[in-house]
């Protein structure tokens, strides 16, 4: 079997800000988008959901300086899956529901490259000092209007990210799984140290998840998320992805 970790880099960049807004969901409702050779990965018991939003900076494709803009936001809504390999181990991943970035040329560039559900939108975010110890962190988007917004005011504070915590679960995926047909599944690894866990002390989403991702989607506009947690992030590394269905 080909080792995926010799692959080489397609994406090199910086992820900064990233909030995390995680819902408990029906895996009834993420079945269907379940790709080929996966599974739901759940945590004592409950299936997760997550809304993601961060920024990119230095982006790089390839090695090379990507784009006329190379700091960026996204805003992305994904789900947990793992793959067993042939000898009995598991790897643990991430399935991209929809991708929301700034651009249209970003977002044809990743639909081409690695077959993402990217679209474009317009967006801004914020990054405000609030005190020495909080400060507010803003992600909006939309079409013309930005009326798609994930605040949070984030504490200094660490939370527990140990083995087996929610955090861990929720931060630490390091392989990703998108379904180019029914019948083919492309597994691509992601590379970035464990990022630490910040405290959120508030926080406020008001998103028409329907209207952004489908009607399945529909029922996270009527719950609160279970937990929203922050990570200040790292540089990653996106590696070429390669067919294992």
């Amino acid at each position: 079997m080909k080792d995926l970790r010799k692959r080489p880099v397609f994406l090199s960049a910086d992820w900064h800000n990233l909030l995390f807004a995680n819902y408990v969901i029906d895996p009834k409702v993420l079945t269907p988008f379940v790709p080929e050779g996966t599974n739901l990965n759940y945590h004592n018991g409950s299936c997760y959901i997550s809304v993601v939003a961060f920024q990119f900076l230095n982006t790089k494709v390839f090695g090379f300086p990507a784009f006329t803009n190379r700091k960026f936001a996204e805003i992305n809504l994904r789900f947990y899956v793992k793959r067993r390999l042939p000898d009995g181990s598991e790897r643990s991943g991430v399935v991209f529901v929809k991708e929301i970035v700034p651009s249209r040329l970003i977002a044809w560039t990743a639909r081409t490259l690695y077959g993402e559900n990217y679209i474009a939108m317009d967006m801004d975010h914020q990054i405000t000092a609030i005190s020495n110890q909080e400060k507010k962190v803003i992600y909006r988007c939309g079409v013309q209007e930005l009326s798609n917004r994930i605040s949070a005011v984030v504490s200094q504070e660490r939370a527990t990210n140990g083995n087996g915590t929610l955090e861990a679960y929720i931060t630490e995926h390091y392989w990703g799984y998108s379904g180019t047909d029914q019948n083919s599944t492309v597994e691509y690894e992601v590379k970035h140290p464990k990022w630490p866990v910040n405290r959120i002390n508030d926080c406020s989403i008001d998103f028409d998840f329907e209207s952004l991702y489908g009607t399945p989607f529909r029922l996270l506009s009527e719950i609160k998320p279970t937990s929203v947690l922050y990570c200040k992030g790292s540089d990653i590394t996106v590696h070429l992805g390669t067919k294992v269905s």
